[in-house]
């Protein structure tokens, strides 16, 4: 669910960003009466907002996957999320004179609505940053681990704890650090018992850590005792993780994990 103080942020800037572009008249809108001109880009915007809103959970799905800074993913989803909503809005604008819809309908509603959802994306971004890690990450700050293994394979990592950061977390989530994950802004901490949003920078929250794991990718860092084993698809390496989580291993950090024991048939290093 979204954070109620949140939620209020992103419909207070969404309310001035209606009034600014009512005002502004762009696209050709502003030839328009003052009250329809309004209705259009309330219309617009509440419309963008609701076909938007999952590009920055998509966004920030396709960095972790890839590598890639979460702010350009977060870009290149609402490149392909523009796609099918400007085609809806073209041909239902055109209702039975679908047929008379040219190329140039489709490229001219494209753009409109790429600024648009740009617009409602960043309104986003904003009230995520303004409402803090509590709201932005799901309430109540808490991501159920994937796949769990037995209580009793992740109760068997030695807790060696950075108090300075896990005093930042929910009391009901502190415990051993499994890994930490950069997300923009934030580190998301995963712990044995569950995930929560930290506003801090991921190489200063890994100098807590420094001695108790390593960083395996820019966006990923593991501690030593929460290895479960690594999987190798093709020429790129996952490290399987003891709650069953596979984490992107860079190949830069290959050779220093193999050396760790890390990627080989050995355990992990102590």
């Amino acid at each position: 669910m979204i954070g109620k103080r949140r939620l209020f942020a992103e419909l207070a800037i969404l309310g001035g960003l209606i009034l600014v572009l009512t005002a502004l008249g762009p696209f050709g809108s502003y030839a328009t009466p003052l009250g329809p001109r309004l209705l259009h880009w309330a219309l617009y915007l509440v419309t963008g907002y609701a076909s938007f809103r999952p590009v920055i959970a998509a966004g920030s799905a396709l960095s972790r996957q890839t590598g890639m800074s979460r702010l350009v993913a977060i870009a290149v989803a609402c490149v392909f999320g523009a796609f099918p909503t400007s085609i809806l809005f073209v041909f239902v604008a055109a209702g039975p004179a679908w047929r008379s819809v040219t190329a140039a309908n489709l490229a001219g509603a494209y753009l409109q609505t790429l600024i648009v959802g740009a617009t409602v994306t960043i309104v986003q971004l904003l009230a995520e940053r303004g409402a803090g890690p509590a709201d932005a990450a799901p309430a109540p700050s808490a991501t159920p681990l994937p796949d769990p293994q037995p209580v009793a394979a992740v109760d068997a990592i030695e807790e060696e704890v950075a108090p300075a950061l896990l005093d930042q977390l929910p009391p009901h989530l502190r415990g051993p650090i499994l890994c930490l994950e950069n997300e923009d802004h934030y580190v998301r901490v995963h712990t044995a018992q569950g995930s929560a949003l930290v506003l801090i920078r991921m190489r200063d929250a890994v100098a807590q850590l420094e001695g108790q794991g390593a960083r395996v990718h820019r966006s990923w860092w593991v501690a030593r005792r929460a290895v479960a084993g690594a999987v190798r698809q093709d020429r790129n390496w996952k490290l399987r993780l003891v709650d069953g989580r596979d984490v992107p291993v860079a190949r830069a950090s290959v050779p220093e994990l193999r050396a760790l024991g890390w990627l080989g048939d050995e355990p992990p290093a102590a």
